[in-house]
This record gives C-alpha cells, structure tokens and sequence, in this order.
C-alpha cells in the first residue's frame, strides 16, 4: 500500500511494465533482423545500380571508350571503382581518373556479379564487355529477405528487380 500523496509505484506494476516490454521485445526482434537484412539488400543493390549509371553516363558525356566499373581485389563483395581507365590496362590504378569507389557489401549479404570483374562502357553508352548481371542475397531462397538483382541491358541500362517467388535457381522474377 502506498501512502497518500507520495509519488512513484509500486514494484508489482513495474514486474507488470517489464513483462510486457519483454514480450513486446521477443515478438519484434526477428521481424527487426528481417528489415535490417531487407534494408542492406537494397542498398548495396541501388550503389551497384547508381554507380553502373555513372559509368554509362560519363563514358556519353565524355565521348569516351574506356569508362570501367571495376571490382576489388577478391570481388564484387569487396566493393568496386568507377574510373577513366587512361592506360586501358582493365584496372583502375595510379594514373587512371577515380569517379566513385564502392564500399564493401556486408558480409552477411552475397554478392556475385560478372565473371570478368570488370563492365566497360564505350562512348554510346553500351558495354563494349557484354551484359551483366548481379545478384545479392542473404542466405539461400530467403523469405525473409528477398534476392534481389542487377542487370545490364545490351544497350547499357541499368535495372533492379526483385525475386517474387523467393527461389533463387529462376533469378528474380
């Protein structure tokens, strides 16, 4: 029994508040960890989309033939740079011009992209190394967090889609 007129509560209804807060808790974290896995999967799927556009866009504006979205060391995982490829050596190093570096996927996202590790754009806009494709998934035929992917047309448009029927062996459809 609490005397009248002192302030705060009693300990019965403040077990009562952490019960519920708990409850509310264990109810909402996996759906938290699903929006988080959903949230990296877009991004790192809108950075590849955004940084394919900056290299069809400045190798047009450029009128140049040797504008190269490149993967780091180890991948596409790994991040990747947008440059004028000066020297055409295929990579871009200490005498090319840097346009964007990409950062790192989080490791608990999967990134696989072209085989070659490297999408050149000519001075129309299309890749003189061929489509491409990307796809980034959390773990394998996630309902969780759907694949998402990144393609290359022929004529050198970036697009994104999303996987709707959550089995990763069909791509995104």
């Amino acid at each position: 029994m609490r005397a009248m007129g002192q302030p705060g509560f009693t300990l019965v209804e403040l077990m009562v508040v952490v019960t519920i807060v708990g409850v509310l808790a264990m109810v909402g974290l996996p759906e938290m960890n699903n929006l988080i896995k959903n949230s990296r999967i877009k991004s790192a799927s809108l950075d590849i989309y955004s940084s394919l556009a900056l290299a069809r866009s400045e190798a047009v504006k450029r009128n140049a033939t040797n504008i190269s979205m490149v993967a780091a060391t180890g991948g596409w995982q790994n991040g990747w740079t947008v440059c004028v490829d000066v020297d055409t050596n295929g990579a871009c190093g200490a005498g090319d011009v840097m346009l964007l570096t990409g950062e790192a996927i989080h490791s608990s996202i999967t990134v696989s992209g072209p085989a070659g590790n490297i999408i050149t754009f000519g001075r129309d806009g299309r890749p003189t190394t061929g489509t491409a494709a990307f796809t980034l998934r959390a773990g394998t035929n996630s309902t969780a967090a759907a694949m998402r992917c990144v393609d290359l047309d022929v004529s050198g448009r970036p697009r994104t889609r999303m996987d709707t029927n959550h089995t990763d062996s069909d791509g995104c459809n």
